[in-house]
């Protein structure tokens, strides 16, 4: 072999090594890449199933405190009565096997029911006052729905997961509903999602206690999680992952956790990294087995390199397709998903999609424009701007709420998200891939609620009276013009919002702010009405109202009225209705009750307890029949004003009747009543009535009778009143009688 021939070889084999140094350090670095974007995939859909699970929890937690609300509710109302068919009908809403007992306690926590026990054994043996929920509920602190740590029932003999509600009769304390649920039930709805015990489901509560786990349950019943996990150290946080050992099993996992809504509860996804990564492992093993094969194999010519290099490529592909298809199957739950390959204008749709339109599979539009078809006009703009966004990489995800035609006609609401998952080496999107989720039932809420919003506020700026609401925080919400008129306000109503309580009341002042108080109690204090009258002399009636839900307190609001001219009307009927026209006296039902109101509530004893005189005119009949009714009635006023000019400031006069007049002598002795009744009688004898001809003043007399009223009735009064003045009559008239027994 020449020199030549070797050099030419040499260099041969040199630029051959160079090659294969350079090939091969590229192919570990695609490798790495393609397996750190394989485990992120994986932590992006462990983190989404983790919420979409907590979620689906939620729903149950929602349905067990309805349960337990209702059993209590239904208890207060019938006690045992049905109570066990109230408890047939909750357990028809539960999975079989889900609900293990149904038990009440009392305020003092003795079980005064139990599903488990028939109807003539006693549970009251049997007390969870000692019980964590029990103390929480008996102190009223939050929060609503306790649920505890998994215990093993003294009636049931088993373990369960009690959640627990209080009772409240009219405010007090009344005891606890307790609805037990069985673990095994929430370790088995985990374990349907994750079968294989490699990945693993657990619900935890928020100090890391174990309540269910999809596998081991029976390892951690009444253990908790490491104290170090990031949902035990920081309460804040709402969802998260970490990577740990499990201590129960010793694998290794990738962890996704998400607190649930409703609940102090959290959702933990754990994905074992050698299960969930093993296609792609196994596909990197592979390549680079058969590398080393091709490497070591010198006598292959650089066509075999190349080819090689080329079977690489393809490999690689398939990886990063292996990689997105283990995304897309740990996406899970009841979210629609979609595939869109940009170099080829294909979209694919899974099942969950197509039935969310209504279609069957061959009917679908498998074109983006057919897609278009079904976005609603209004909606279809903004769809494509947040969609290009994305694909220019100006946004992180494409995320747009849009209505789409169902294959029935009517538009449902879809929340579209979705991700670029390849780009090509100059950055265009090459593959984009996203889930849609049905909104429908969301967005007829919230236009519900907008719509119902805008007839309050409609109807409180028409309320025909001023209007105050106030939130949670003793804040203005918003106040109606009428309300400034009323006090005297120079601000706008919307200026008005979001002002503090106490800033209000300055802008009051002391005298207009009176009634603008927060009552104690909030939410328990129940609607009150006050009147109050305002400096200038008006009259308002406030209705103070509490904004509640279920045991929430939210605010409150206040409905001003004014009333004046009610009031004044109502104080003219009232003068119509105990005053005698004529004379402006007290009429004698109002006389009467008047004196039976002082009598009965023992105003009147003693022996200086008071008298009542009866007065009847001498001889009127004579002055109608002389003068004439005009002349009568004025007679009638002119006594009335004698009778009031002799009268103290605590007596009562009153027309009872014609001529006949009554007058009340509260804390008089018998002595001072007679000298009262004579100094009356004297000076109408002295005080001739005037008429208005100008004729001889009429000279008119009366005769009284007078009785003592201690120890009698109203009735009793009158009737011995009405004898005494007889015998005055009978004596020659013009004189003063004393009733005596």
């Amino acid at each position: 072999m020449s020199r030549g021939t070797l050099a030419r070889v040499a260099i041969a084999w040199c630029l051959i090594l160079l090659v294969l140094a350079g090939y091969w350090t590229h192919l570990q670095y695609s490798h790495e890449t393609q397996l750190q974007q394989a485990r992120t995939e994986m932590q992006l859909r462990a983190a989404q199933t983790a919420h979409a699970m907590a979620l689906q929890t939620s729903t149950l937690i929602d349905q067990v405190d309805y349960i337990a609300q209702s059993m209590g509710e239904h208890w207060l109302k019938d006690g045992k009565s049905d109570f066990r068919s109230a408890i047939s009908v909750a357990q028809e809403m539960l999975p079989d096997g889900a609900l293990i007992q149904v038990a009440i306690a009392d305020k003092h926590g003795d079980i005064v029911f139990s599903n488990l026990t028939k109807d003539n054994e006693s549970a009251s043996r049997i007390s969870i006052a000692d019980r964590e929920h029990f103390k929480i509920h008996r102190q009223r602190q939050p929060p609503r729905l306790f649920i505890s740590h998994p215990v093993f029932g003294r009636v049931s003999q088993r373990w369960a997961v009690q959640f627990s509600t209080p009772i409240f009769d009219k405010g007090n304390f009344a005891g606890v509903t307790i609805i037990s649920i069985s673990p095994e039930y929430l370790s088995r709805a985990l374990k349907d999602i994750f079968p294989e015990p490699g990945n693993v489901a657990v619900l935890l509560r928020d100090d890391g206690a174990y309540l269910a786990r999809s596998h081991n349950l029976d390892k951690v019943l009444g253990k908790s999680v490491p104290s170090d996990r990031p949902f035990v150290t920081s309460s804040k946080l709402q969802s998260g992952s970490y990577e740990a050992i499990a201590p129960v099993d010793g694998v290794h996992r990738h962890y996704a956790w998400h607190r649930t809504p409703n609940a102090p509860l959290i959702l933990t996804l754990g994905l074992s990294d050698d299960k969930a990564l093993a296609p792609v492992r196994a596909s990197i093993r592979a390549s680079m087995l058969q590398n080393a094969l091709g490497i070591g194999l010198l006598l292959l010519a650089s066509i075999w390199i190349t080819l090689l290099y080329l079977k690489n490529r393809q490999q690689t592909m398939a990886l990063v397709s292996s990689s997105e298809q283990l995304a897309l199957v740990l996406r899970g739950g009841n979210l629609g998903t979609w595939d869109w390959d940009l170099t080829t204008g294909k979209p694919q749709f899974n099942k969950r999609w197509v039935n969310m339109l209504g279609y069957q599979a061959p009917q679908v539009p498998i074109t983006p424009s057919g897609w278009e078809k079904l976005v609603h006009p209004d909606d279809l703009e903004q769809v494509r701007v947040a969609l290009n966004r994305h694909l220019r990489g100006e946004a992180a995800q494409y995320e747009a709420e849009y209505r789409i035609r169902h294959h029935d006609s009517h538009w449902i609401w879809f929340l579209d998200r979705g991700k670029v998952v390849g780009r090509g080496p100059d950055g265009q999107p090459l593959r984009i891939a996203g889930t849609v989720l049905d909104i429908t039932a969301r967005k007829h809420a919230e236009a519900a609620e907008a719509e119902y919003h805008e007839r309050t506020a409609t109807l409180l700026q028409r309320f025909p009276g001023g209007v105050l609401m106030e939130d949670a925080e003793d804040a203005v919400v918003m106040t109606n013009q009428l309300f400034c008129d009323l006090f005297e306000l120079p601000n706008a109503p919307e200026t008005l919002s979001g002002l503090p309580h106490a800033r209000l009341r300055d802008m009051l002042g002391e005298s207009r702010a009176d009634w603008l108080h927060i009552p104690d109690g909030r939410g328990r204090e129940q609607r009150k009405t006050i009147e109050v009258t305002t400096p200038g002399g008006r009259a308002l009636e406030i209705d103070w109202v509490p904004i509640t839900h279920e045991k929430d307190y939210l605010g409150r609001v206040w409905l001003v009225r004014d009333i004046s001219e009610r009031k004044q009307q109502e104080a003219r009927l009232t003068a119509l209705a105990t005053t005698d026209g004529l004379t402006g006296l007290p009429n004698r039902r109002s006389f009467m009750s008047y004196l039976e109101s002082l009598l009965r509530n023992g105003a009147i004893a003693g022996r200086d307890s008071g008298a009542l005189l009866m007065l009847d005119l001498d001889y009127f009949k004579r002055v109608n029949d002389t003068y004439g009714h005009p002349i009568g009635d004025v007679v009638l006023q002119h006594t009335a004003r004698i009778i009031r000019d002799c009268l103290r400031e605590s007596d009562t006069a009153g027309r009872l009747g014609g001529e006949e007049f009554a007058v009340l002598l509260p804390r008089t002795s018998l002595e001072d009543a007679r000298a009262l009744a004579n100094r009356l009688r004297e000076k109408l004898a002295g005080s001739p009535v005037p008429t208005e001809k100008g004729d001889i003043p009429i000279t008119i007399t009366i005769s009284i009778g007078l009785t003592m009223l201690a120890g009698v009735s109203a009735k009793q009064a009158l009737s011995q009143a009405d004898e005494a003045l007889y015998a005055a009559k009978t004596s020659g008239r013009n004189q003063v009688q004393v009733w005596l027994p």
